[in-house]
């Protein structure tokens, strides 16, 4: 499910923050949002990784937002080209954001536009046509297979010109190809890099969340959407706290892209119960999310609906940590066998919290299940992987011009 892009009330002409792009960049990567969620995470993680895709690459980013990503970008090393672009919603303004970006093309001498998520699909297809480029999309989300069903951007998305769609599960693989069987679609598992956080800094981030050294942590990371399923998190915390004095609760993340501002109040409103007094630590958006991550003893994903992917999932079994699911989608391929880690059924608190009590009641098992995760992470969805595929796949659609 991607996130809608936000922008402002100014849908002005777009206009650059960079100076004329480096020519010879056979790639331009096109992105809609300054904010970070999952799919900026994993743009920002293939850059950081990979010095071969920032030498061949170019990143527009289109003002949406107001987030930090161009310049973390940077950081990276990638070169981005800033731009502010009219809101779909004026259209008859929408020629001076396709001509800006023909103009990078051009100038850039790219040969594939790369749309990353839904919004830029809608853009990327268009513009490579228009610069005489050909296009290919990382597709971040699980389309539905009726059109009635499907919110009319997302139409756009799907049924505008496009040489190569990269699902990034089998699951949204298998929608991709029930839309547009003519195209070519392959799939692009995301990845993630292998961080280290040490002991003491682990240690350090637990004393912050307010953990003694014997209590259990129990975590729940992403932005915070009622299809995110964290009010199915507290319910269950609420639930474990009655029996497992030893439990504690912290949620990471914040609101994001401007959707479902209330939500987070509702949430702590909801942990606002006796049972759950000065156990649950809310923490708002947070960059350090490894070194969160490494101060738990168990990772939860909770979402009400099958995720495309489930980002979380692998950054916690990539640092060792017992991950409690929700099973559907992405999730189901992520873990392959009970050996790396729990799925539970979506939306059911009731199922969630007994998991989570198996877990705070044997430290042996969340070790396993640690162990065997970040083996599978290290075996099937690291980030060098992904850079390497993502490369042959769009080497092969410059081969077919």
């Amino acid at each position: 499910m991607d996130p809608r892009p936000r922008s402002g009330d100014d849908a002005s002409v777009p206009h650059a923050t960079a100076a004329t792009p480096t020519a010879g960049r056979e790639f331009l990567f096109i992105q809609s949002t300054t904010e970070v969620g999952g799919a900026e995470t994993v743009l920002l993680n293939l850059f950081e990784a990979s010095e071969e895709l920032r030498r061949r690459s170019l990143i527009a980013t289109l003002g949406f937002g107001n987030g930090d990503l161009p310049a973390r970008l940077r950081r990276a090393g990638a070169e981005v080209v800033e731009l502010k672009m009219a809101r779909l919603r004026y259209p008859w303004k929408l020629a001076s954001t396709f001509r800006a970006l023909r103009e990078l093309v051009l100038a850039a001498g790219a040969r594939v536009v790369v749309g990353n998520g839904g919004h830029p699909q809608v853009i990327g297809g268009l513009v490579a046509r228009l610069a005489g480029a050909r296009s290919a999309f990382v597709v971040h989300a699980i389309y539905p297979t009726k059109v009635r069903e499907t919110d009319p951007r997302d139409v756009l998305a799907l049924h505008g010109p496009c040489d190569l769609m990269m699902p990034v599960s089998k699951a949204a693989e298998a929608a991709l190809r029930g839309i547009r069987p003519g195209i070519d679609i392959r799939l692009l598992y995301n990845g993630t890099p292998q961080r280290t956080v040490s002991p003491d800094d682990a240690r350090a981030a637990r004393a912050e969340l307010g953990a003694t050294e014997d209590e259990v942590v129990i975590g729940s990371f992403g932005r915070l959407q009622r299809w995110k399923g964290q009010d199915v998190f507290i319910a269950a915390a609420r639930n474990v706290a009655r029996d497992r004095p030893r439990a504690r609760f912290v949620v990471v993340g914040g609101a994001t892209f401007g959707f479902e501002a209330d939500y987070a109040e509702g949430l702590k409103t909801a942990a606002a119960v006796p049972e759950l007094e000065g156990r649950v630590t809310f923490t708002g958006f947070r960059t350090d999310v490894a070194r969160l991550m490494a101060a738990c003893d168990v990772v939860c994903h909770t979402s009400r609906v099958p995720e495309p992917f489930g980002l979380v999932i692998v950054e916690a079994m990539a640092l060792g940590r017992a991950v409690i699911a929700t099973a559907g989608g992405g999730p189901s391929e992520i873990i392959s066998s009970p050996e790396e880690g729990v799925l539970v059924a979506p939306d059911d608190a009731a199922a969630l919290a007994a998991a989570m009590r198996e877990l705070v009641d044997d430290p042996q098992r969340r070790a396993r299940l640690g162990a065997r995760g970040q083996e599978r992470v290290r075996a099937h969805f690291s980030i060098d992987v992904m850079a390497s595929t993502l490369l042959r796949y769009l080497d092969g659609v410059i081969r077919d011009c």
